[in-house]
């Protein structure tokens, strides 16, 4: 096979991927609308961010990039405290910093975590340093989910998925 050949069998190998994708979120979103949306009555702790509301343009783009889930994390989880590039060192493993650690109450170290959440790159979820973060959180049993920068991310869907974490 030519390198033109490779160049389309790659392209056609990303759309197919990209559209399988976007079809299981849209089916996760589905289910994330048709849910009752309770939240539950938290206390809000000195070391939860305060409360605020994402910008228009974050509703409607989505969420790609670390500053937009600390806006949405802030928004709409007001009960939770949250610890940012938390190590992977302190569940006693070896791999990529979690980019936000969500703690019911105050703040702790990492294996008191409600959900460790991992920002991920396209195609970056099957390094060594992404499977060490997550197997670490597996082995603690602490609760851990990922989200692709580069795949929509609309602020209900990951509220939601980050709610069903938490369960």
């Amino acid at each position: 096979m030519g390198l033109l050949g490779r160049i389309v069998k790659s392209a056609v190998g990303e759309a197919i991927e990209h559209t399988v994708r976007e079809a299981v979120e849209k089916v996760t979103d589905r289910d994330d609308q048709s849910s009752t949306g309770q939240t539950p009555s938290g206390v809000t702790t000195p070391e939860a961010a305060p409360s605020g509301s994402l910008s228009a343009a974050a509703e409607e783009a989505g969420l790609h990039d670390k500053a937009a889930f600390r806006s949405l994390l802030a928004a709409r989880f007001p009960e939770l405290a949250v610890r940012e590039d938390v190590p992977v060192s302190e569940l006693g493993g070896d791999g990529k910093p979690y980019e936000f650690a969500l703690f019911r109450g105050a703040a702790g170290p990492a294996t008191t975590a409600v959900g460790l959440v991992v920002l991920v790159a396209h195609n970056r979820d099957n390094n060594r340093a992404y499977k060490g973060a997550k197997a670490a959180a597996q082995a603690a049993g602490v609760p851990f989910i990922n989200f692709y920068l580069h795949m929509p991310n609309q602020p209900d869907f990951v509220e939601g998925r980050i709610r069903r974490l938490m369960r």
